[in-house]
């Protein structure tokens, strides 16, 4: 979560007014008290600096000189931040989508801006220059089991710990050490793509990622606790698939509240190894663990497509059911901005209408990268789901629609029978 700060209260209500609209008021905003000179300023500064959440300067063109003279107090803080300095005067006088734009563009830098230290480090300045857009996600390709896959499907040589940049429309572009190495279509209903390559492979120390980006991830961390913290008096369930980023999701609940339920809606068709891994992990963590059965007749309904999806009607309704069974339940889900434009759009937290009621879902790893969850689950001495470690972004359903052809061809390696519709 973020706190937004301008110098004055004017410009502060511009970007509330923008928080209500786009982000339920889920973030923070703040001003510095209209003052115009360091001194004026410096303790509310330092007081927002001092909040959990992570802090983002916005001050407009006429304010350049204190833009200058608070941007070392925010380097001293040794957190993450970025300052922008608007193109108009003031952050008040720009037009409201403007500065919506401008605020989404720097979401994106906090998960996609890289900074090369023998390994990638997190940093929203991105001097590495990776292509920066709203709709991106990175991860890394951890395993051997990643680059034997790349090698012996698609010809391509990865270096350990390779940096993957996710584009729009499943296409890939593969960093080995400081380099390009290849760039990948997955696009759905289409081959895989190899689009070039180069025999340009560095391996990248895995140990070197976590102790980079260690305090990095720990702010965000942080931020995510204090805004689940809001939630306190209710029932905290989890929906958890062992894919990265409901796995993140449930170490923040457990991290937050003394007690969370993990709801596994384990279908017919689950992803193989699914069943060990979240019942192992649950142990190791100590929650609740319910487990819901459900069969995918589709000798009834025929495979899911895309334009029907009853499987994903199916698992809605088996969970409901679980949550409707809670006196006061809210849902923390893992969702994140980097999946789709669609979940992006969508404010942190979402009022759901169900058979029994509103109910609220609450996504605490929204503006976290698939980077930065993969890291966090490791850094606290967990594995991911045997399948990241050989080639798979996403966990699904062995029949989900939705299954690129690259899936497709690693389930066959493991000798399951794949169909997407």
């Amino acid at each position: 979560m973020f706190t937004l700060i301008a110098r004055a209260r004017k410009d502060a209500k511009a970007l509330n007014y923008i928080n209500e609209r786009n982000y339920g008021g889920f973030l923070k905003v703040e001003s510095l008290g209209g003052g115009r000179k360091k001194e004026e300023v410096l303790e509310n500064l330092e007081r927002a600096i001092r909040e959990p959440y992570i802090p983002v300067l916005l001050l407009g063109e006429k304010e350049k000189e204190l833009m200058e003279e608070l941007l070392p107090v925010l380097r001293d803080s040794a957190k993450p931040f970025y300052a922008r300095l608007l193109r108009t005067k003031r952050v008040r006088n720009m037009r409201v989508d403007e500065l919506y734009s401008h605020i989404e563009e720097i979401k994106a830098r906090f998960r996609l801006g890289i900074e090369w230290n023998d390994a990638y480090a997190l940093n929203p300045e991105n001097p590495f220059g990776i292509e920066l857009n709203p709709d991106y996600d990175i991860y890394l390709a951890i395993g051997d089991g990643f680059r034997r896959s790349m090698r012996s499907i698609l010809g391509v040589e990865l270096g350990e710990n390779s940096l993957v940049l996710r584009k729009t429309m499943n296409q890939e572009v593969y960093f080995s050490g400081p380099n390009k190495v290849a760039e990948v279509s997955k696009k759905l209903g289409f081959p895989t793509e190899v689009l070039w390559r180069c025999p340009c492979v560095e391996d990248v120390s895995l140990d070197s990622l976590i102790e980079l980006n260690r305090s990095y991830i720990e702010a965000f961390a942080n931020a995510s606790r204090a805004f689940l913290e809001t939630f306190q008096d209710y029932d905290v369930i989890v929906p958890w698939s062992g894919g990265k980023d409901s796995t993140a999701t449930l170490i923040i609940a457990k991290e937050t509240f003394s007690k969370v339920t993990a709801v596994y809606v384990r279908m017919e068709y689950e992803m193989p190894e699914t069943d060990e891994y979240v019942e192992g992990l649950a142990k190791r963590l100590g929650v609740d663990l319910i487990r819901v059965d459900v069969p995918m007749p589709i000798e009834k309904y025929g495979m899911p497509t895309h334009k029907n999806r009853w499987c994903t009607k199916k698992k809605v309704e088996a969970l409901y059911s679980v949550v409707s069974e809670f006196e006061r339940p809210v849902l923390l889900v893992g969702d994140r901005d980097g999946e789709s434009a669609r979940r992006r759009l969508k404010p942190p937290v979402v009022e759901r209408k169900t058979g029994f009621g509103k109910i609220l879902e609450v996504m605490p790893v929204k503006f976290w990268s698939g980077f930065m969850t993969q890291l966090f689950i490791l850094m606290r001495g967990f594995e991911l789901h045997p399948l990241y470690y050989e080639g798979f972004y996403r966990l699904g359903c062995t029949i989900c629609p939705s299954l690129a052809e690259w899936e497709v061809e690693l389930l066959k390696k493991r000798g399951v029978k794949a169909s997407p519709g």
